[in-house]
């Protein structure tokens, strides 16, 4: 599992840093190349409702292969493209194929683990994603950008291959209970967690994925300077998850998406000034370890719920997470196109204003 969030996590950073990069290299414009991360992110919000349904027919085994051995299939188009209708085409395919990793994972530690432990194994499971991400932002600033790709081809394919040959019990099950989507707006816990994960993820991705056109734009970075500013976020990403697991099994779920908002928040509104390179490296940081945080104690929130819920609400958590990501970056780019500080300031505000829903949103239970 955590090979699987590896493979997908590798590249998603790293394009958000690398699109000033592949806009110079295929001679587009810098906000039409841009457009290929709501192409990634939309598609796999709604694709991330088929899994758990699939494997009520399927085992977890079978769904879980050919989730990551389409999306090893999707990323070796994307590596050859050449054109960008090509390559829209092929990010969607990558989002459809990635979209069981999360919640097919979730679904099995909520099987596999108890209470007390699963939110460290939740950190685990997602810091895996930010080591990843680490290695392929790193790649961005030092090779071509087509190889951010090849890398999770031979990745998906070696994943591929393990979930074929790992014994486990577990993964040779089918979905026991049924599926039904719509049993979450009958259940009020429920209903609240994902109505706070669509506004952070909304505002979240609206903020993160045009810091490297931020970083070309307002800085005049080159390549290398944003990649190492991504690594930097990604490290304390890491951390905020790992961080964050901690605070989410000792001091309770609500207080880690609070302690969550609290920092990113403050550190968005930052963004309005301009400052030299090393207090912003730390305001970013500080957005990447806010972030992370709060993601921890929602997601570790998810897997409390009982057996008969657990399928929906980890593979809405993925939907809801990308689908809304999708449409906040879309929503954002008309103002950014205007000017990042002042969106950076309302975003902010507007993920400060969540306080007054994280009690509710986030039931202890």
């Amino acid at each position: 599992m955590c090979l699987n969030c590896i493979t997908i996590s590798f590249n998603v950073a790293a394009i958000a840093a690398a699109v000033p990069s592949i806009a110079t290299n295929l001679n587009l414009p810098v906000f039409l190349v841009s457009q290929v991360i709501p192409a990634y992110m939309i598609p796999y919000g709604i694709g991330a409702l088929l899994y758990a349904p699939l494997a009520r027919y399927f085992s977890f085994r079978i769904v879980m292969a050919c989730s990551i051995g389409l999306y090893a299939i999707g990323s070796l188009f994307c590596a050859q493209i050449t054109s960008m209708d090509h390559f829209l085409s092929a990010r969607i395919l990558c989002g459809i194929a990635g979209s069981g990793v999360i919640p097919l994972g979730l679904i099995i530690i909520g099987k596999m683990f108890e209470k007390n432990v699963r939110g460290r194994l939740v950190g685990l499971f997602f810091g895996c994603s930010f080591v990843s991400s680490i290695a392929g932002i790193f790649l961005s600033g030092v090779a071509d950008w087509r190889f951010l790709f090849y890398i999770p081809f031979i990745l998906g394919l070696l994943s591929c291959f393990l979930i074929f040959i790992v014994k486990s019990d577990i993964l040779d099950r089918k979905q026991e209970s049924p599926i039904n989507y719509l049993n979450i707006i009958y259940n009020i816990r429920i209903r609240n967690i994902f109505i706070y994960i669509f506004i952070i993820s909304f505002l979240y991705h609206g903020l993160h994925k045009w810091f490297g056109v931020y970083l070309s734009h307002d800085y005049g970075l080159s390549q290398i300077s944003i990649s190492s500013l991504f690594i930097l976020m990604a490290i304390f990403g890491f951390v905020g998850q790992i961080l964050g697991g901690f605070v989410s099994d000792k001091r309770g779920r609500f207080m880690a998406c609070f302690v969550g908002i609290l920092v990113l928040s403050v550190s968005t509104m930052l963004l309005v000034g301009h400052y030299p390179i090393w207090i912003l490296a730390i305001i970013l940081c500080a957005t990447s370890i806010g972030w992370t945080i709060g993601h921890n104690g929602a997601s570790t929130v998810l897997t409390d719920f009982p057996e008969e819920n657990r399928a929906e609400v980890a593979s809405l958590n993925s939907s809801v997470r990308f689908l809304s990501g999708g449409l906040g970056f879309l929503a954002t780019a008309p103002f950014v196109e205007r000017s990042f500080s002042i969106t950076f300031l309302g975003i902010g505000a507007l993920i400060f204003l969540l306080i007054l829903f994280v009690r509710k949103a986030v039931c202890e239970h």
